[in-house]
C-alpha cells in the first residue's frame, strides 16, 4: 500500500500530476483543489498522501492499479469520509473537491444543500444525503490546512529556516508545510530561529491531531 509519496512535480492538468521519485514516475490523480495549489509549486519536491486503489470490474481480469494524491493528512481522512456515503465513490468524490475541504466541511456543518449542487457530479439528492450523513461529523476540517509555499516566494528568513529543518535531516517537502502552518497562524514571525521553532510546534499539533 502506497500511502505517502515525495517527489519533484514534473507536469499537472486538472485532475492528475506526475511526480519524478527517484528513478519511477508516478501519475497521481488529484482534485480541483489540490490541482490549484500544486500549480504554485511546478518544479518543486512535495510529498502527496496517498489513497491506493484498482479500478475495474474485481470479476475481471483487467485492474488498474490508481493512486489518488493529497497536500495534507486531513484532506485525505475527509476524502474517505466522502466515500463512505452512499453513491460516492472515489472519483466522483475526488471531482466533488473542487473546493477547499474547510469550505466543503462548513457547507456540510451549516446544511448548505445548494452549495454543495455547485460541485461536479453532485445534484441536490446527493447533496442532501451527503448533509444526512456527514453533518456533525466533520467539525474538524473546519480549520484550512496549510499548503507548502514554493521556495521563491518565501521571505529571506523563511528559506534560511527551510534549510536549517533540512539539514537536520527533515524532508524537503514536510519542511515547506510546517513553514507554511507556521507562518499561516503566526505572520509576524521574521527570525529564522522563531520560524524553526513555530515549525516544529506546527510539526507536534499535527502529528498530535492525527492520533
Amino acid at each position: 500500500m502506497i500511502c505517502r509519496l515525495t517527489g519533484k512535480v514534473v507536469s499537472i492538468d486538472a485532475d492528475t500530476v506526475v511526480l519524478d521519485a527517484g528513478s519511477l514516475s508516478y501519475e497521481v490523480m488529484i482534485s480541483g483543489a489540490t490541482a490549484a495549489d500544486l500549480a504554485r509549486l511546478a518544479g518543486s519536491e512535495v510529498s502527496l498522501f496517498t489513497v491506493q486503489y484498482f479500478e475495474g470490474n474485481p470479476a475481471g481480469a483487467h485492474l488498474v492499479p490508481r493512486l489518488i494524491g493529497f497536500l495534507s493528512p486531513a484532506d485525505r481522512e475527509f476524502f474517505a469520509l466522502l466515500t463512505k456515503v452512499k453513491g460516492i465513490s472515489n472519483r466522483r468524490a475526488l471531482r466533488a473537491m473542487g473546493l477547499p475541504v474547510h469550505q466543503l466541511a462548513a457547507a456540510i456543518e451549516r446544511g448548505d444543500v445548494r452549495l454543495l449542487t455547485t460541485l461536479p457530479e453532485i445534484g441536490k439528492k446527493t447533496a442532501a444525503q451527503i448533509v444526512s450523513e456527514l453533518q456533525g461529523r466533520v467539525q474538524r476540517f473546519l480549520e484550512p490546512s496549510a499548503a507548502p509555499v514554493p521556495v521563491a516566494e518565501m521571505t529571506d528568513a523563511q528559506r534560511v529556516a527551510l534549510e536549517i529543518l533540512v539539514q537536520w535531516g527533515d524532508r524537503r517537502a514536510d519542511a515547506q508545510r510546517w513553514i507554511a502552518a507556521a507562518v499561516q497562524a503566526d505572520p509576524s514571525l521574521a527570525e529564522p530561529d522563531a520560524i524553526v521553532r513555530a515549525a516544529y510546534r506546527a510539526r507536534e499539533l499535527r502529528i498530535a491531531g492525527s492520533e
